[in-house]
């Protein structure tokens, strides 16, 4: 395996250990207990985005590692019922906060570095309009990306750009498009990560 390859593999893994790490804290957990955490941590590291399918990524469509080891999107399943007073509903939500936790720390401090190309990312690149963008949105629901395409770009006196206009659609990963509306907002830059350049689509 090429050495670059290699290593993106490597800061995956540092950074998922990291940040079961932080997540888990001294918390005590049964065998049953932790492969639940490392299940659903597992399942939500195979929905992050990798590419784009052919159709319009701003649709919320996009490519993850579970399209191919699956075929589909997601496995998640529905969570099942329990009595409000019992100790399994407790631990459930003891879980569940685990691994709320787990996405927080990963998405807000790892994953930005984990789709770097440095084919083209460089100090002297501004995003442009046209490339293709993952959101960093604090309120994002667990296991969602919100992609969007930058549609306005205006630098600065000193050339940088540091805010820019996007366009999306409101849908989620998995969800038939329903024709809803383009929505846009405006976001600095710093909480975007370029995930295709709109020189890669100009040679598709």
């Amino acid at each position: 395996m090429p050495h670059g390859k290699t290593g993106v593999s490597e800061s995956l893994v540092k950074s998922v250990k990291k940040s079961l790490e932080v997540a888990i804290g001294t918390s005590v957990m049964t065998f049953s207990e932790l492969q639940t955490v490392l299940f659903e941590v597992s399942n939500l590291l195979n929905e992050r985005p990798i590419g784009t399918k052919n159709s319009d990524p701003t649709e919320g469509s996009y490519l993850c590692p579970n399209d191919l080891l699956l075929g589909r999107s997601s496995i998640r399943v529905p969570n099942g019922n329990f009595n409000e007073n019992s100790n399994y509903k407790l631990r459930w939500k003891f879980i569940q906060q685990v691994v709320q936790n787990f996405w927080k720390k990963w998405t807000r401090d790892f994953f930005p570095t984990l789709i770097i190309r440095q084919k083209w990312h460089t100090k002297q690149r501004n995003v442009k309009v046209g490339d293709l963008v993952i959101v960093q949105d604090s309120n994002i629901v667990r296991g969602r990306w919100k992609m969007a395409q930058i549609v306005e770009a205006n630098a600065g006196r000193d050339g940088f750009v540091r805010d820019v206009i996007l366009r999306y659609k409101n849908v989620s990963q998995g969800v038939s498009y329903n024709g809803c509306e383009d929505q846009t907002i405006r976001r600095s830059v710093h909480r975007l990560v370029v995930i295709l350049p709109v020189e890669e689509q100009l040679k598709d």
